[in-house]
C-alpha cells in the first residue's frame, strides 16, 4: 500500500478516536480505531472503503453486521447488544483483529459495495426547530424532500416525541407523549431554542437516496443496525419502533443521484405549500461537484419560488437554514449540534 494512503487512513483513525468517538461516547470504538491506526494489515483491508465513505465506520460496521448476523467468535462478548451484559475480560483489540483475519473476505465485500446509510432519527431533534422556523416563516404546510434519505425515518419527525432537557431538567416538549419513538435533546449553552410552532403540518414527504433502504428488507435493517455504535444499545430499539411507525407512513423514497432527481420532484410541488430540502450529515459522500450542482439547482428553482434549505453537516456540525429567492440565498447558523442529535446549542 502506498505511504500516502496508509498515511491517510492512519490519520482518519486516529481523527476518529480523537473526536467522534469521544464525542458519541463509544470507549470501545475509541480503543480499536487507535489499534487499528497501528496496524498496516488492518488498514489494508480498511482501504478497500469505496470513494467519500468514512473508512473507521464502513470497517467497524462490517464486523458488527458479521457478529448480528450470528457469526461466532469471541469477539461478540464485548458488543453489548450481542453480549447481553455479560462483559468480557479479554483484550479487545486482539479479538478484533483475529476476527479481521479470519473474516477478511467477508469484510472487505460489505466495505467495498455498501455505504454508510445511518438513519439516526434522533437527528430530528435538530431538525425540528428549522421545521419550526420555516413553517412559521412561510404559514405553509411543508413539502419536504431529504437529499441523503437513508431509509427515510426523518422525514416522519411530526410522528415522535420530543423533550428537551437543560442541567437534567425538562424544559422544552413537543409532540404526542403516546408515541412509541421518545427522543431526548440537551440544550447547551445561554440561549433556549426559539418557540416551536405548536403544529406542523405536513403536505408531503419524499427522499431521494443512492439507494434508499428497504425496511421490509431484514438484511438491509440489519445493516442499518450495524451502523449503530456498540454502547449506544436504546437505538437498536428506536430504529425497530421507527421502522415499524414508516411502514404506515405516506413517505415515498426515490433512488438516485439528488442532482439529477431533485428538479422533478421539485416541480410537482405546489407553490401553495413551502418547498424545504434537507439533508443530515450526508452531503459528505457527495462530490464537491455534486455539492456545487445541488447549490446552483435549489438557485434555479427558486427563480419560481422560494426554497428552503436545512442542513445538519460538518466534521463538527452546525445547523443551518437557507433561504433561495430569485436566483439569490441567504444562509443563517441556527446552531451547533451532536452529529447524532444528543446536544443542541442555539446561536
Amino acid at each position: 500500500m502506498q505511504r500516502e494512503l496508509l498515511n491517510t487512513l492512519r490519520s482518519a483513525f486516529l481523527r476518529f478516536a480523537d473526536i467522534e468517538a469521544r464525542d458519541l461516547v463509544s470507549p470501545l470504538y475509541e480503543e480499536l480505531a487507535r489499534g487499528v491506526s497501528n496496524d498496516h494489515s488492518l488498514l489494508e483491508i480498511a482501504a478497500n472503503t469505496r470513494s467519500y465513505q468514512p473508512t473507521p465506520n464502513m470497517l467497524f460496521a462490517a464486523v458488527q453486521y458479521l457478529l448480528l448476523k450470528g457469526v461466532e467468535h469471541p469477539l461478540s462478548a464485548h458488543y453489548p447488544i450481542i453480549a447481553d451484559g455479560v462483559k468480557s475480560d479479554r483484550p479487545v483489540f486482539t479479538d478484533f483483529r483475529d476476527f479481521c483475519f479470519r473474516h477478511r473476505k467477508s469484510i472487505i465485500d460489505l466495505i467495498s459495495s455498501r455505504r454508510t446509510q445511518t438513519n439516526v432519527v434522533r437527528r430530528c431533534t435538530c431538525l425540528l426547530p428549522a421545521f419550526s422556523l420555516v413553517s412559521e416563516a412561510s404559514r405553509l404546510p411543508l413539502a419536504l424532500i431529504d437529499i441523503g434519505a437513508s431509509a427515510g425515518l426523518n422525514l416522519n419527525f411530526d410522528h415522535y416525541y420530543y423533550e428537551y432537557q437543560s442541567n437534567g431538567d425538562k424544559v422544552v416538549n413537543w409532540g404526542t407523549e403516546s408515541s412509541r419513538i421518545h427522543l431526548k435533546a440537551e440544550i447547551r449553552g445561554r440561549r433556549s431554542l426559539p418557540p416551536l410552532a405548536q403544529t406542523i403540518k405536513v403536505a408531503s414527504r419524499e427522499g431521494v437516496d443512492l439507494d434508499p433502504v428497504d425496511l421490509t428488507n431484514p438484511d438491509q435493517l440489519l445493516w442499518l443496525r450495524a451502523l449503530i455504535w456498540p454502547e449506544h444499545v436504546e437505538r437498536h430499539q428506536q430504529l425497530i419502533d421507527a421502522a415499524d411507525e414508516f411502514r404506515h407512513s405516506a413517505v415515498r423514497l426515490h433512488s438516485g443521484d439528488a442532482t439529477d432527481v431533485l428538479p422533478t420532484l421539485m416541480s410537482t410541488v405546489p407553490h401553495e405549500h413551502a418547498l424545504v430540502v434537507y439533508s443530515t450529515i450526508a452531503l459528505y459522500q457527495f462530490p464537491k461537484e455534486s455539492r456545487k450542482r445541488l447549490s446552483q439547482t435549489l438557485a434555479i428553482e427558486s427563480e419560481r419560488r422560494a426554497v428552503w434549505q436545512i442542513a445538519l453537516e460538518g466534521s463538527e456540525p452546525t445547523l443551518s437554514l437557507t433561504r433561495y429567492q430569485h436566483g439569490l440565498s441567504d444562509t443563517e447558523i441556527l446552531a451547533d449540534a451532536s452529529p447524532h442529535g444528543w446536544w443542541i446549542k442555539w446561536r
